[in-house]
């Protein structure tokens, strides 16, 4: 079952990376959700919110559309209403600018561009990229096109750091990757 085997994931020794830690949790809890056992579900992602807070990490809740998993938490029930917050209204693309902070993307970023927006952060050549994620290069072209659009940078740069400011990234320089 999909439950044992993220149960893995999430009990590993050493730990596994946050976002991957927040990213199974939040699939244990779509997996519960379709069970149809809501408190499971719930307990998956308040553990997926609980391993988010530190780096206020927001892109694995874009990209497992975990719009309906967030909605068995009560906000006044959740230790992390603050990034409760802030993911939902990412999510639903309604954050609100203010003085301090600069205005939303112009669009919602589908999931296979929030993919490959995690690469950005590396030192991996848009041929790296597509061979990682087995699409052409044509496939990252567009997705990066799109992304820094939606992001308004005009680079790669840009782009992660617009990215990190709203919260889709982590501020964390990211692991290497062996290749």
């Amino acid at each position: 079952m999909a439950v044992e085997a993220l149960r893995d994931v999430r009990d590993a020794t050493p730990p596994v990376e946050p976002f991957t830690l927040v990213e199974a949790h939040l699939l244990a809890g779509a997996a519960h959700l379709r069970l149809g056992d809501r408190d499971a579900a719930a307990a998956a992602t308040e553990a997926a919110l609980a391993t988010a807070e530190p780096d206020r990490l927001i892109f694995p809740f874009a990209m497992t559309e975990a719009t309906e998993l967030l909605g068995t938490l009560r906000h006044h029930e959740t230790a992390h209403r603050a990034l409760l917050t802030d993911i939902v209204d990412q999510l639903s693309s309604a954050s609100s600018p203010s003085v301090d902070r600069e205005p939303a993307p112009t669009g919602r970023a589908h999931p296979s561009e929030l993919r490959v927006l995690r690469y950005l952060p590396t030192n991996l050549t848009r041929a790296e990229i597509a061979d990682d994620l087995h699409v052409s290069i044509h496939t990252v072209n567009t997705h990066i096109r799109n992304l820094y659009n939606k992001l308004g940078a005009g680079d790669r740069s840009a782009a992660v750091h617009r990215a990190r400011q709203l919260r889709l990234l982590s501020s964390r320089l990211p692991p290497t990757s062996p290749k």
